[in-house]
């Protein structure tokens, strides 16, 4: 029997919650767009761990678990740091060009919205498809070291103030 994925609800209950009536300034939403991608990025890594552990508990060797979670780690940090630094700083900037609070939904741009969209059907696809415990926690691995380094270029403009704490 197929596990229920988890990653569809909590980017269902993160969606819910950005709908919210409120209006945040650009800095307070710096923030949340650092600490949604840290958090998704410290998810992944501890699913992305059980899932290896698990596969070490059944057919893998230690030795070959071992293997795939350094490269795994080393391929997703290296992801984070060339390719999604970029996303990163895209969305800072448009952040720092906005002229009025927004409501949580614009912590990101559509773009990133669909990438988030995408890497959760990659969840829910690779559960139900049924792939070994090991590949699974291969990409989920990666996907999280990722997401958690990338999480990082958010901290630097967000302590210089580059992000409006408020709008006028």
């Amino acid at each position: 029997m197929p596990q229920l994925p988890m990653m569809p609800f909590v980017a269902g209950a993160l969606l819910v919650a950005s709908l919210l009536p409120v209006r945040l300034p650009p800095r307070a939403l710096g923030w949340l767009a650092f600490a949604f991608w840290l958090l998704g990025g410290v998810l992944l890594l501890s699913f992305g761990t059980a899932r290896l552990l698990q596969a070490a508990r059944g057919d893998a060797t230690p030795t070959v678990v071992g293997i795939v979670a350094v490269a795994a780690l080393v391929v997703g940090a290296a992801k984070g740091w060339f390719v999604l630094r970029k996303t990163s700083r895209r969305n800072i900037e448009r952040l720092a060009a906005l002229e009025q609070a927004q409501r949580p939904i614009h912590v990101y741009g559509i773009r990133s919205w669909i990438v988030i969209g995408l890497m959760t059907g990659v969840s829910v696809g690779l559960t139900l498809g049924g792939l070994p415990p090991l590949w699974r926690g291969m990409v989920n691995l990666a996907i999280g070291a990722a997401l958690a380094a990338s999480s990082l270029n958010y901290l630097a403009p967000l302590r210089a103030g580059v992000l409006r704490s408020s709008t006028g």
